[in-house]
């Protein structure tokens, strides 16, 4: 790729990219599977053939300065259009239907804003959309693919993780005048938010070492998203997680009610046939999803 006057690999250019997301040479040598001196050579010669240092060095650390932040927005740019490019050349060998069941609470508040990118990759494709549950064990007749929550077992199928999870409670800002973090007793004469029959919040007071207590009341939503709806309005303390809470969190809607502890679970889970083949409309949907998680992962506090 010519710059001016002077010529730059592709391959620096990647190079660059990896270390500047990564903000540490080792890890993006990992990723590229070469070694951290091939990659700190590359980001050199990068520097050299534009004669301006993108990284402020400071021993092994390495930080990216204001002309590598402009550099790296610009080649993400051009790398995520080269990909939507490349896809799109190979879309019109997908048509008809495929289905994909996901949690209700996952289907609002994470995939319908992004359903329609997946869509216009895609133009010939059909996708029918319905709702998985916690009692799933395996993929109903019309069903090619779901997205489960703690998937144990699901005999005959393909199950690959999707999404690990670290829960925490939350609470509307107003619960916590007395400041954060707050003690848990205060959970005594509160009300309890509950998206399934209690275990969740039992496996917390357990994860605290506390003795679990009954509290004022019990509310029990259902679902994550009906559960979030009470905690937003101040009717008591639910869980969550940066995956699903985060944009209400980072809004001020939310707060960790017990402060920064958080306590991992079994996460999600992507179900799919054994059946599918590489240049299926159902693989194309999975790597897709697995592509957009991981997007999402990478942005998580």
């Amino acid at each position: 790729m010519k710059i001016g006057r002077k010529w730059v690999s592709l391959n620096a250019l990647q190079t660059f990219e990896a270390a500047a997301r990564h903000e540490h040479m080792g890890r993006a040598a990992a990723e590229l599977n070469v070694t951290q001196s091939a990659v700190s050579h590359q980001v050199r010669a990068l520097e050299t053939a534009l004669g301006i240092a993108l990284f402020d060095r400071r021993g092994r650390r390495i930080e990216l300065n204001a002309a590598g932040e402009r550099l790296l927005q610009s080649i993400q740019s051009g790398f995520d259009e080269i990909s939507a490019t490349a896809l799109s050349l190979t879309a019109d060998r997908y048509a008809g239907q495929v289905s994909l069941a996901v949690p209700v609470s996952l289907m609002v508040e994470w995939l319908n804003p992004k359903l329609a990118e997946f869509l216009d990759l895609y133009p010939n494709l059909t996708l029918r959309l319905s709702y998985s549950d916690r009692a799933m064990t395996l993929l109903p007749a019309d069903v090619d693919m779901a997205i489960v929550f703690s998937a144990h077992v699901f005999p005959g199928f393909r199950v690959t993780p999707f999404m690990q999870t670290e829960i925490f409670p939350v609470c509307a800002p107003e619960l916590a005048r007395g400041g954060l973090p707050l003690d848990p007793a205060i959970l005594r004469k509160s009300t309890i938010i509950h998206e399934d029959n209690g275990e969740t919040w039992a496996h917390w007071f357990a994860h605290r070492g506390l003795e679990q207590f009954r509290p004022s009341r019990d509310i029990y939503a259902g679902s994550h998203h009906d559960a979030m709806a009470f905690a937003r309005r101040g009717a008591g303390f639910a869980m969550s997680d940066w995956f699903l809470g985060g944009a209400t969190l980072r809004a001020g809607g939310l707060v960790q009610a017990f402060g920064p502890g958080t306590m991992k679970t079994d996460g999600y889970f992507l179900v799919t046939r054994t059946t599918a083949t590489p240049d299926s409309a159902a693989t194309a949907l999975a790597d897709w999803l697995l592509r957009e998680v991981s997007r999402a992962t990478e942005a998580q506090p």
